[in-house]
């Protein structure tokens, strides 16, 4: 089976990138330098983290989640993503890959 990214979890993201372009403003209105990015990820992350410790769940930290990925997105859509072929592992395994997914 074909590796695929869970349709929900893109929807998840899409939705939250426009929430985050509807209270911020897009990025074209507000670019950051990526050391800027990684202080709001960063920021993101330790509230995603005291969600789960004070709230005793998943929930929390998962919205949480949700927005530090999405802030992760807007960074690479500003700056551009970095590609990586999935055989790039095998080079790091001399030539072995012990997890496969079909498609590759």
């Amino acid at each position: 089976m074909k590796y695929q990214i869970d349709a929900k979890v893109l929807s998840a993201l899409h939705n939250e990138r426009v929430y985050q372009n509807r209270k911020w403003g897009s990025i074209a209105d507000h670019p950051h330098e990526v050391g800027a990015w990684l202080t709001v990820l960063r920021k993101v992350l330790a509230d995603a983290e005291r969600a789960w410790c004070t709230n005793r769940g998943d929930y929390n930290a998962l919205d949480e989640i949700r927005q530090l990925t999405a802030v992760g997105i807007a960074c690479m859509e500003q700056h551009g993503p970095v590609p990586r072929s999935p055989m790039a592992f095998v080079a790091l395994q001399n030539g072995e890959v012990p997890h496969s997914v079909e498609g590759e």
